[in-house]
């Protein structure tokens, strides 16, 4: 038997005037909460033994302040992602 403990909503966003394509979604931890996730391609891979997607915990309260300068924050952000 298998439960479901989350969801993805496949999202368009631009890097670098590029169009790109990223994962987003929440996960219930049970006891422990629900976090959020985002999930990238990893466009650095170059072998096998490497990830083909890399999850990053995401903080919706920095949602609006995306576009702004880093408030000094370890929260990772899209743009902060190097891929």
């Amino acid at each position: 038997m298998s439960k479901t403990i989350g969801a993805l909503w496949l999202r368009d966003f631009e890097k670098d005037g590029k169009k790109e394509k990223m994962m987003s979604g929440e996960l219930d931890l049970g006891a422990l909460g629900s976090i959020s996730i985002a999930v990238f391609k990893n466009k650095k891979k170059d072998k096998d033994n490497q990830p083909d997607y890399i999850i990053v915990l995401s903080n919706p309260a920095d949602k609006p302040k995306e576009n702004s300068k880093s408030s000094g924050s370890d929260t990772a952000k899209e743009e902060d992602i190097d891929f």
